[in-house]
C-alpha cells in the first residue's frame, strides 16, 4: 500500500541504518524536479514497518528507488535489520506492479542482502561504491587510514592561500560555485569524448544537476552541506555532501572541479575531502560514502587514499521492454562517433 508522509518519517526514524536520501525531505526535492512520490509501506510477518521509497514519472510508467544520480533508494525498516526475505517480500511485490520500469538502488552496505532477495530474471546494473569506515574516529583515520599521499596533500594545500567555505542549505556561495564548475566539467568531457560542445551543454541543461542539487539544497537545509574553494575569487573545487547528524551514513553526493588546472596546482580537491571526512566525524557518522567509480580506475584510486573501500553491489530492474539494452546500444553508437570525431 502507498505510504504517507507521517508514517514514512517514523519508519525512517526508526531504522538506524537510515540515509538522508531515504527521508521524505529527500523526496522533497523529487518532487520540485517532476517527481510524485509513490512510497510503498510494508507490514512484515513479525509486526514492523518497511518503507520503500519510490517515485513515479511520466504518467507512472517508470517508479524508481531512486532514478539515476539521485541516490540511493531501498528499504527503511522499524529496528533496522533488513533481511533476505525482507527484500524479496518487497520486489515481489514491485514486479507486480504495472509500471514498465521499476528499479531499486539499494544503500551499498545492504546490495548483498538485496542481490540475494533478487531472482534471476531481475536485470542488474553493478556498480563499485567506495565506503570509508569511520569507526576509528578521525585522529586514528587521520593517522592511519589515510595514506601518505593523501595526509601530504593536505598539507600542502593548506599552504595555499584558499578561501574554504563551509555552508547549508541553499544559503552562501556554493550553489553558484558548483553551478559555475560544472559547467566547466561539461566543456572538458565534451572534449575528451570528441562530443560537439552544443549537444553537450543541451544534454546538461536536460539533466541539470545544478538545479538538482539547489533543490536538494532547499529541501535537506542543514542536512546539506556545501563545501567551496576559492582562490583569489576563482572557483576552485565544490562538494555537496548529505547527512543527519547523528545518523551513521554521510554521502559525498555531488562534487565539481576546475578544469583550468588550479584545483591540480592547489590540491583543494585533497582539502575539500579531508574537511568533509573531519566534519561527517564530528556530527557522529558511522561510514562516509564517496560515491561510485569504475572498479581499477582513478577515480577510485583517488578515493583509496582517504581509506575507502571499494563495495561492489547493483541497482536491480525490471523492465517490461528491454530499456537497458536500448540505453546500451545507444551509449556503444555514441562512443563510436565520439571516437572517429577524436580520430579526424
Amino acid at each position: 500500500m502507498m505510504s504517507s508522509r507521517t508514517v514514512h518519517q517514523e519508519v525512517y526514524d526508526a531504522d538506524p541504518d537510515a540515509v538522508v536520501t531515504q527521508s521524505p525531505a529527500f523526496a522533497d526535492a523529487l518532487a520540485t524536479r517532476g517527481y510524485r512520490d509513490a512510497s510503498r509501506l510494508y507490514t512484515l510477518a513479525d509486526g514492523r514497518r518497511l518503507v520503500l521509497p519510490l517515485v513515479s514519472r511520466r504518467g507512472g510508467l517508470a517508479e524508481q528507488s531512486f532514478p539515476y544520480a539521485w541516490g540511493y533508494g531501498g528499504a527503511v525498516v522499524e529496528g533496522g535489520e533488513l533481511t533476505v526475505a525482507d527484500a524479496r517480500y518487497v520486489l515481489d511485490d514491485l514486479r507486480r506492479r504495472p509500471a514498465l520500469l521499476r528499479t531499486v538502488v539499494p544503500m551499498p552496505l545492504r546490495g548483498a542482502v538485496w542481490d540475494e532477495a533478487a531472482g534471476a530474471e531481475v536485470g542488474r546494473v553493478p556498480y563499485t561504491a567506495s565506503v570509508v569506515d569511520l569507526a576509528a574516529g578521525w585522529d586514528e583515520l587521520w593517522a592511519k587510514g589515510f595514506r601518505r599521499q593523501a595526509r601530504n596533500s593536505v598539507r600542502k594545500a593548506e599552504r595555499f592561500s584558499l578561501d574554504v567555505r563551509r555552508e547549508t542549505g541553499a544559503r552562501g556561495r556554493g550553489l553558484d560555485v558548483f553551478r559555475t564548475l560544472y559547467a566547466q566539467s561539461v566543456d572538458r568531457w565534451a572534449t575528451d569524448r570528441g562530443q560537439p560542445l552544443a549537444i553537450a551543454r543541451r544534454i546538461a541543461a536536460h539533466r541539470d544537476r545544478p538545479g538538482q542539487v539547489a533543490a536538494v539544497a532547499a529541501a535537506l537545509g542543514e542536512r546539506c552541506v556545501v563545501w567551496s574553494v576559492l582562490r583569489d575569487g576563482e572557483p576552485v573545487a565544490a562538494n555537496v555532501v548529505l547527512h543527519e547528524p547523528g545518523t551513521r551514513h554521510a554521502l559525498g553526493w555531488m562534487c565539481a572541479m576546475d578544469t583550468t588546472g588550479i584545483a591540480r596546482e592547489t590540491l583543494a580537491t585533497y582539502l575539500l575531502h579531508s574537511l568533509a571526512i573531519q566534519d561527517a566525524c564530528a556530527a557522529g557518522a558511522r561510514w562516509f560514502h564517496m560515491g561510485e567509480s569504475e572498479a581499477g580506475s582513478g577515480s577510485e584510486h583517488f578515493k583509496r587514499y582517504f581509506g575507502a573501500e571499494a563495495v561492489p553491489y547493483s541497482a536491480l530492474r525490471y523492465e517490461r521492454l528491454p530499456f537497458s539494452r536500448t540505453e546500451s546500444a545507444a551509449r556503444a553508437a555514441f562512443g563510436a562517433v565520439s571516437r572517429l570525431r577524436r580520430s579526424a
